[in-house]
Parts: C-alpha cells; structure tokens; sequence
C-alpha cells in the first residue's frame, strides 16, 4: 500500500474539515461515526507507518491506531489538568493530529519493499473450514440472543442467575470450534477475526446482561465523563482517571454518540481489536510453525479475567499494562523501540497509578537490562539490583506522597498500629492448594480451579522459564517484576490503611496490586502453554481432540469465575446487586418529593450509584455528598446503622445534624436482608412511607 503526499494533504483535509463541521453544527451520529472511524484509521496507519516502517501492513496498521488512541489519551489528560476539554480543544486535536503526523511521516518517508500476502490457496480443507468458520459464528450469534433477550433492568447479583445453562453448551461448543479451526490452520489471518470476535463475546456478558450498568465505579467514572463532555470540566480535577475521561470524551465527540456508549464499548472493544494481534507478533517468532500463535490469545481467557468486563480506569489501566508486558517481548529481540513502551507507561498511569506504577517500575528495570551505555556488566548488575530494591517499596511510597500532596484536606493513607501488623502479616492471602468438595461436580472443579489459579500461573511459568532459557535469556526481568510487585502489595498489606474505604474493602488496593503482579509471569505462562500445545499438535487426532475439549471446558469454568458468582456460604456469595430499575424509579421519586428542599438520603451503594447517573454531582454539604459516597463516608455509616441495628429517628437527626439539613430520606430495598422487620420499625418514626414498585420502601423524615 502506497500513501502519497498530496492523496493524504487532501484526503485529511476532507475528514478534518467534515468531522468539525459535524462536531459544531450537524450532529449526526452516522457521519460521525463514519468518519470519525476513517479519521483514526487513516492517522492510525500514518502513525505506524511513520514509528514502524519496517513492519507489516497489518502491524503498521494496528499499533498505529493502538498508539494514536493512548496518545489521544495522554495529551488530552494533560490538557484536562491545565484547563478544560471543551468542543474547541477536540477541534484542536482534530485538527492538530494531521499537523503533525503528515509533515513528520513527509519528512521520514522512505521506500519499503510491498507489503507480503499470503496467497489464497484451494485446498482440500477449504469446505472443512468454512464449515467450522460458519458454526462458530452461528453459536456465537445463538449466545448473542441469549444475552440480548434475558438482559435485564432488575436487581440481580450474578448474570448466571438468569442466564440458562445452555449458554454455557453452547459457549463450550463454540470455543471447541474456534479451537479446532485454529489447531488445523497455521497461517490464517482469519482466525484473528474469530479470535477477536470470541473475545468480544467472552468480556461483554456484563454489558450485555446488565441493562444500566454493572459495579458501582463506573456509575461515578460514566458521570464524571458526562460533566465534562457538557461543561468542558469538572472539579477537582485529579490527575488520575484523566487518562480515560480524556479518550472517552475525545471520541463521544467525535462520534457523535453519547458518552454512556462509548464508555461502556471501550473496554472490551480494546480487548476485541489489540489483544489476539499483539500476542500473535509477540510471540510468532519464538516458535516453530507448529501452530498458529493465535490460539494464545484464545487461551489467555482460561485465567479469569473479572477486571476486563467492564470499563473502569483501572480495567482500562490494566488492559495496557498488559499489551506493554506483551510487546517487551519484542522489545528483548531489538524489535520494538524501548521508547514507545516508556510511552504507554506514562499513558497507563495517567489513566490509573495502580497500573501506571507497575508499568513504569518494569519499564525502569527493563530499560537499565537493555541500555547499550552500560558496558561494564558488573556495574549493570549493580544499579540494576538497586533499582530492584528501590521499586519494592514505590507504591506505598506514592500513596504516601498522594496524601501529602493530592489529599485536599484528607488523609490517602495512614500507617497501621504496630499491635496490628503481626496480625495482618498472618491474614496475608497465600494458602497452600485446596481442593473444594462440596458434592457438587462441577462447581467443585470450578471453585478448586479458581481459588488455585496463582499455584496454576507460577507452576507454569517456572515451566516456561525453563523453556524458553536459551531462546529468549533475558527473560528473568519478568520474574523479578513480579517479585518487586509482590513485596509492594505485603507492604501494603501489613502496613497501609485507606480511610476512605470501609473496613471490609481496605484489601482493595493491595490485592489490585498482587492481582497486577501476576500479569508479568504471563508471558512465560503463554510460552509454556504453546509448548505443551505444540506437543499436542503432533499427536494423534484422538489425543488432539481429548485437549482441545478440555481445554474449552477451561474457558468455561473460567468464563464463569470471572463473572459476579452467588453459589452459596459452601462456594461464594456475592452481595452487590446491580443497579435496577426499582433504583432510578426511587431515587426520581426522592428528587420530586423533595420539590426543591436541600435533603440527603441514607441508602445502600446500588441506589447512590443511580442517583450518580440520573442526576450526577448534583449536592455536595461540605465535603458530604447528599448520597452515602464512598463508603468510607460518615453519611454510610449511619445508613449501615439503621439497617443492621436498629432504624430510629435519633440516627436520622445524627445524619441531619452532620450536614446541617432538615430533610432526611431512609431508603430500603427488599432484598437486604431482614427487610420486612426493618420495615416495619421504620414505619414507626417516619412522617412518610413511599412504596415503590413493590421493591423498594423510601422513609421520609422532617425536622
């Protein structure tokens, strides 16, 4: 493919020119899209033309849309931070992305042999795949229904309470054939599609089951990301989550389409499109051509994956962490600039430290193994160690100067009593390997799977260390950086509590942090992985084919770890509810009730995550939001007091008193626990009682 000059002067003209016009005065959401999907990957490719001239089309094509968007992303974080993303600054970077990127791609242009295609050959297993191609995409399309039609607004606690268990058949038969297709074909750039599109399916049960939305933080980041799309700002401004705001506005604006959709779409479409394609070039080369290296990024998905199925900055923040410990592959061959992975570095901590840091405590320590100005070994050795030293205690350090600095008032971090760390050194989560046997087969192996699954992760990349010792020798910088994230997160652990959390969520952050470190083993897993398919492949159809199901029966299990799980005390018992429709009914009715009069409302998250998105930021007293956030939060407090001892109208005045007003609403649903007695306590105090759909009872007080 041949770009000429003056072909892209003019043709980025047109797209500049159309997407302002449509940002300013049309509107209309099938120009922009139209357009706007051409605008990145037209300046997508000029990118990876002009950073990876000496790839592939298809390389070019996909790490220069991968990198324009993280570049999107920081320079819009950066413009956040110093003044506003209004619809002039996106016109800007609209208009200033082909400014740069045609004069720099003129100016280093250089003549590369045509890029190489594979030749479409007829061969005797063309029917054969077309078949396997064709009943793939139809079981897919069968699970797409299902989800589609039992996707609901109601108050639920796991996906799989609605959902039948032929979804999980089919699901398992689908991957069986994704599978077998991948096993018989080497070289098929399709099965990048296929992958893609199992990918897509395998992260979007959450965005498709959940009618409002899953989790509680998306509901807060999805508002934020409203206000500016509006105002052009929000305050405070943190320098954290900027990353994503940035990127999420960016293209809302240039699609025309509402933030809610591209926020909820961006996650696993990032999933969908980069990961099958750069486990494919990472790894392509360490192998022998037994077997075509997409069927890694199929794989990939038999370790449980619960921070991609759903858009959060840290799920966003972690996607990239993990495409940089992929490309560094590549990067110990001298294949891909240390640049551009210093880059994604400083992208990912933008979008959310706790990724960020790891990125940049791995990207420190690659670059001091790799730097060519360090002749000396011996001195190599040295600042290397050191440096090793000094990231194992970084991100507690970064919390500590968070507070100093970022706190406005409030205290990030505080260190633990010195009674209490002998404690919580011995609550650390490390467990020799359980076997869970409850009379149930199938959960049973399901749970033994998951609750292992870091056994299964370090077993199998010692294997893969062994392995890949005389291909890739400097493959130990992965252990080391998951070395150095582990003693972070016992730090963490041991020394550190967050005082806006509540009790049972101050593991948050430190398991975020231990769950993190296990992504720098993933290479050496995948290695070891396509070696023991490798031996596979050369056995006989009967062996073939007894992995292959086993393997799908995997991604099952897998598929169902990952998602929100409500099996029982025996199993697991997930707690949150999603946000219903009951919920945004309720909290309408508290807005009209009101009419008008300063209030605050005792709820449960569910119902504070549906004020958040129908009527975002709206009342702050204070620092006290007129809803229980965080719930860290006095205001929760007060709530989990009425709900767990006893509902009285002196809690109610407490509440009122702390924020200085005379209008207070209790809000229960019908599924917390003990809600009929609760009821019937709360009745006797409050001056009113609104019922709404049979499913959520709303206590109004006056003082």
């Amino acid at each position: 493919m041949t770009l000429r000059l003056p072909h892209c002067i003019i043709f980025s003209l047109i797209l500049t020119v159309l997407l302002t016009l449509n940002l300013f005065f049309w509107g209309n959401f099938l120009v922009g899209i139209f357009f706007g999907l051409t605008y990145l990957l037209f300046f997508g490719l000029i990118f990876g033309t002009l950073f990876f001239s000496s790839r592939s089309l298809f390389f070019r094509s996909i790490y220069g849309l991968f990198f324009l968007l993280a570049g999107i992303s920081f320079l819009g974080a950066l413009i956040y931070y110093f003044y506003e993303l209004n619809d002039l600054i996106i016109t800007i970077l609209v208009v200033g992305i082909p400014l740069i990127l045609i004069p720099l791609w003129a100016l280093n242009k250089k003549p590369r042999p045509g890029d190489e295609h594979a030749p479409i050959r007829i061969t005797s297993q063309l029917l054969l795949n077309s078949f396997l191609v064709s009943l793939f995409i139809f079981l897919d399309i069968i699970n797409f229904q299902i989800l589609l039609k039992l996707s609901t607004a109601e108050a639920i606690r796991t996906p799989w309470s609605i959902l039948p268990f032929k979804f999980f058949v089919v699901f398992f038969a689908a991957s069986t054939i994704l599978l077998l297709f991948l096993f018989k074909n080497k070289k098929s750039s399709l099965g990048l599609l296929l992958s893609a599109i199992h990918t897509f399916f395998i992260v979007s049960v959450a965005l498709i089951v959940y009618k409002i939305g899953y989790g509680f933080d998306p509901f807060i980041h999805q508002a934020t990301e409203k206000a500016i799309f509006n105002d052009g700002f929000i305050l405070p401004k943190p320098l954290y989550y900027l990353g994503q705001y940035s990127l999420v506005i960016f293209l809302a604006k240039i699609f025309s389409l509402p933030v809610l959709i591209i926020d909820k779409l961006l996650l696993p479409s990032f999933i969908a499109i980069f990961l099958a394609p750069t486990i494919y070039f990472s790894f392509r080369q360490l192998f022998n051509n037994f077997l075509n290296p997409i069927i890694l990024s199929v794989l990939i998905f038999i370790l449980p994956f619960s921070s991609f199925i759903n858009t959060t900055p840290q799920g966003l923040a972690n996607f990239i962490l993990l495409i940089l410990i992929l490309l560094s592959v590549l990067s110990l061959k001298k294949e891909f600039p240390l640049p551009m992975l210093w880059f994604l570095a400083f992208a990912t901590f933008l979008i959310h430290p706790l990724a960020g840091l790891p990125a940049l405590i791995f990207t420190t320590l690659l670059t001091i193994y790799l730097s060519s100005f360090l002749k000396n070994k011996s001195i190599k050795i040295i600042l290397f160690s050191l440096t090793f030293l000094l990231t194992t205690f970084i991100i507690p350090l970064f919390f500590a100067l968070a507070s100093l600095f970022l706190g406005n008032g409030k205290s990030i971090f505080s260190i633990k009593q010195p009674e209490n760390i002998i404690l919580f050194l011995k609550e650390l989560n490390w467990h020799w390997p359980t076997i869970i046997n409850h009379f149930n087969p199938f959960l049973d192996v399901i749970y033994t799977y998951g609750k292992n699954i870091s056994f299964i992760i370090i077993l199998t990349s010692l294997t893969g260390m062994f392995l890949i010792r005389k291909k890739l020798p400097t493959f130990f910088i992965y252990p080391t950086a998951f070395l150095s994230l582990v003693i972070n997160y016992i730090l963490l652990k041991s020394f550190i509590t967050f005082p806006a959390l509540i009790q049972y969520e101050q593991n948050v952050y430190p398991a975020r942090i231990l769950e993190i470190s296990f992504y720098f083993l993933i290479p050496l897993f995948l290695f070891a992985l396509y070696k023991f398919l490798e031996k596979i492949s050369q056995s006989n159809f009967l062996t073939k084919t007894f992995f292959i199901l086993i393997f799908s029966l995997f991604l099952t299990f897998s598929l169902y770890y990952s998602y929100p799980k409500d099996d029982g005390e025996d199993y697991q018992i997930d707690r949150g509810y999603s946000v219903s429709r009951a919920d945004i009914s309720a909290v309408q009715k508290i807005e009209e009730n009101a009419s008008g009069h300063d209030y605050i409302v005792l709820a449960n998250q569910s119902v504070s995550a549906a004020a958040v998105c129908e009527f975002g930021f709206k009342k702050y007293y204070g620092p006290y939001f007129y809803y229980p956030v965080p719930t860290g939060d006095q205001l929760y407090q007060y709530y989990l007091k009425m709900v767990y001892e006893m509902p009285s109208r002196k809690t109610i005045k407490e509440a009122s008193n702390l924020v200085g007003v005379d209008l207070v609403y209790f809000v229960l649903n019908k599924y917390w626990t003990d809600a009929e007695k609760i009821s019937v306590e709360a009745k006797k105090n409050a001056d009113q009682t609104i019922l709404i759909d049979n499913k959520i009872t709303i206590f109004k007080y006056q003082f």
